[in-house]
């Protein structure tokens, strides 16, 4: 019989896979390098914090950001504080606008009630006033021009055209009225342009509260300075009732059912 030839087989390495010649897995880094790493990445990290907060600190009041261009609504009656507020504004970049500083530059201008302001980037800014409008005449004092909250806006001043006369015999000792020229100030202040423009005068009556004239001679009693623009709002309409001839007051102590007689 002929020899049989036997092949040897190579049995496996131990573990699985056979090992592929010139493969090496990497390293892994023990923990104190690991430690390392966190470290120097947490500093870097610093770092660029730092760089970007010193950046945007610069930026903030660079010439490249500077306002350049002021726009003021709700002042257009008074130049005086348009220029005011654009002087304060050009001071300002649209990065770091101070409304405070605005404040303080119209400070002794006693019409603004409020101001906001919105920078329009680069070099744009908008401030938008909020003035106090004028609403009686006292002609104590040399004449004094009082808002809605009694507000001395000017002293020494002319009456203006359609501006209602408060019966007074003191002008005001402060910047605000008080006592019955106050509530008579918030009185007016609740009156549309149209009714405010025809009264006459006001004056507080013992009886009937604050009393405003208007048009031909008609009274129109208050009661109280409470809810005067709804009481407006009902005068407003028994005055344009066509039969309404013969009436010499409107009762708007109760709004909701004023009384001709």
């Amino acid at each position: 019989m002929g020899a049989r030839t036997v092949r040897s087989r190579t049995a496996p390495r131990r573990g699985g896979t056979a090992h592929r010649r010139g493969f090496s897995l990497p390293a892994l880094p023990s923990p104190p390098d690991l430690r390392r790493l966190r470290g120097r990445l947490l500093i870097l990290a610093l770092v660029v914090v730092a760089l970007a907060a010193g950046y945007l600190l610069w930026l903030r009041d660079s010439s490249l950001v500077a306002v350049e261009r002021v726009t003021v609504t709700g002042a257009e009656s008074e130049p005086g504080l348009e220029a005011a507020l654009a002087a304060a504004a050009t001071e300002m970049t649209t990065l770091h606008v101070d409304e405070d500083a605005l404040l303080a530059a119209v400070a002794d201008m006693p019409s603004v009630l409020s101001l906001s302001a919105s920078p329009d980037f680069p070099h744009g800014l908008a401030v938008e006033v909020d003035v106090r409008r004028p609403v009686a005449y006292l002609e104590a004092g040399g004449g004094t021009i009082l808002a809605g909250d009694g507000v001395v806006l000017e002293t020494n001043a002319e009456r203006p055209d359609g501006m209602p006369l408060i019966e007074a015999e003191e002008a005001p000792s402060g910047a605000r009225a008080a006592g019955g020229t106050l509530t008579l100030t918030r009185v007016l202040s609740g009156a549309p342009e149209a009714l405010l423009a025809q009264a006459t005068t006001a004056t507080v009556e013992v009886d009937d509260g604050p009393v405003v004239e208007v048009g031909p001679g008609i009274e129109l009693r208050f009661g109280d300075a409470s809810r005067a623009d709804l009481k407006w709002s009902a005068a407003a309409a028994v005055l344009a009732d066509p039969s309404l001839d013969n009436a010499v007051y409107i009762d708007l102590a109760v709004p909701s059912r004023p009384v001709a007689g």
